[in-house]
Protein backbone atom coordinates (compact mmCIF):
# COMPACT_ATOMS: atom_id res chain seq x y z
CA UNK A 1 0.00 0.00 0.00
CA UNK A 2 1.19 3.18 -0.81
CA UNK A 3 0.63 6.40 1.82
CA UNK A 4 2.22 9.02 -0.59
CA UNK A 5 1.04 8.08 -3.73
CA UNK A 6 1.93 11.56 -6.27
CA UNK A 7 0.34 9.21 -9.61
CA UNK A 8 -0.39 11.59 -12.26
CA UNK A 9 -3.15 10.53 -14.89
CA UNK A 10 -2.04 9.33 -18.30
CA UNK A 11 -3.48 9.88 -21.22
CA UNK A 12 -4.85 6.23 -22.55
CA UNK A 13 -3.28 7.08 -26.25
CA UNK A 14 -0.10 8.06 -25.16
CA UNK A 15 0.78 7.02 -22.25
CA UNK A 16 2.08 10.14 -21.12
CA UNK A 17 1.00 12.59 -18.16
CA UNK A 18 0.98 16.08 -19.34
CA UNK A 19 3.30 18.43 -17.59
CA UNK A 20 1.23 20.15 -14.84
CA UNK A 21 2.79 23.17 -15.61
CA UNK A 22 4.24 23.70 -18.48
CA UNK A 23 7.20 26.58 -18.46
CA UNK A 24 6.53 29.38 -21.32
CA UNK A 25 8.54 27.49 -24.45
CA UNK A 26 6.36 24.56 -23.95
CA UNK A 27 3.23 27.10 -23.60
CA UNK A 28 3.99 28.79 -27.03
CA UNK A 29 4.21 25.03 -28.55
CA UNK A 30 1.24 23.82 -27.03
CA UNK A 31 -0.60 27.38 -27.86
CA UNK A 32 0.44 26.89 -31.86
CA UNK A 33 -0.63 23.04 -31.57
CA UNK A 34 -4.12 23.78 -30.36
CA UNK A 35 -4.42 26.82 -32.85
CA UNK A 36 -3.63 24.58 -36.09
CA UNK A 37 -5.99 22.08 -34.47
CA UNK A 38 -8.83 24.54 -34.04
CA UNK A 39 -8.10 25.87 -37.41
CA UNK A 40 -8.33 21.81 -38.76
CA UNK A 41 -12.15 21.29 -36.75
CA UNK A 42 -12.96 24.47 -38.02
CA UNK A 43 -12.52 23.68 -41.87
CA UNK A 44 -13.99 20.26 -41.08
CA UNK A 45 -10.46 18.42 -41.38
CA UNK A 46 -9.87 17.62 -38.22
CA UNK A 47 -10.37 13.74 -37.63
CA UNK A 48 -10.05 10.87 -35.25
CA UNK A 49 -7.60 8.14 -35.70
CA UNK A 50 -10.43 5.56 -36.60
CA UNK A 51 -11.62 7.99 -38.95
CA UNK A 52 -7.91 8.21 -40.40
CA UNK A 53 -7.49 4.30 -40.65
CA UNK A 54 -10.36 4.17 -42.94
CA UNK A 55 -9.09 6.89 -45.31
CA UNK A 56 -6.69 6.21 -48.45
CA UNK A 57 -5.41 7.73 -51.18
CA UNK A 58 -5.59 11.54 -51.61
CA UNK A 59 -8.55 12.71 -50.37
CA UNK A 60 -6.66 11.46 -46.81
CA UNK A 61 -3.56 13.59 -47.19
CA UNK A 62 -5.95 17.06 -46.54
CA UNK A 63 -7.15 16.39 -43.59
CA UNK A 64 -5.30 16.41 -39.75
CA UNK A 65 -5.39 14.05 -36.31
CA UNK A 66 -4.05 15.36 -33.42
CA UNK A 67 -1.21 13.02 -33.82
CA UNK A 68 -0.38 14.50 -37.26
CA UNK A 69 -0.41 18.15 -35.74
CA UNK A 70 1.84 17.28 -32.99
CA UNK A 71 4.13 15.35 -34.62
CA UNK A 72 4.36 18.53 -37.26
CA UNK A 73 4.60 21.05 -34.80
CA UNK A 74 7.13 19.17 -32.60
CA UNK A 75 9.39 18.80 -35.79
CA UNK A 76 9.39 22.58 -36.39
CA UNK A 77 9.80 23.56 -32.72
CA UNK A 78 12.17 20.76 -31.73
CA UNK A 79 9.66 19.96 -28.86
CA UNK A 80 8.32 16.67 -27.63
CA UNK A 81 5.93 15.16 -29.55
CA UNK A 82 4.35 13.10 -26.66
CA UNK A 83 3.90 16.33 -24.48
CA UNK A 84 2.03 18.09 -27.45
CA UNK A 85 0.04 15.16 -28.29
CA UNK A 86 -0.91 15.03 -24.04
CA UNK A 87 -1.98 18.88 -24.14
CA UNK A 88 -3.91 18.37 -27.64
CA UNK A 89 -5.62 14.53 -26.08
CA UNK A 90 -6.97 16.93 -22.87
CA UNK A 91 -8.09 19.80 -24.97
CA UNK A 92 -9.53 17.57 -27.60
CA UNK A 93 -10.58 13.95 -25.94
CA UNK A 94 -13.31 12.89 -28.51
CA UNK A 95 -10.51 13.27 -31.41
CA UNK A 96 -7.63 11.22 -29.48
Amino acid sequence: MELHSHHKPKRAFTGHACVPHPDEALQRVVDLAIARAEAALHEGRLISPGEALALAGPEARRDETLFSIARAVAWETDSSEDEILCWLGEKYPDLS
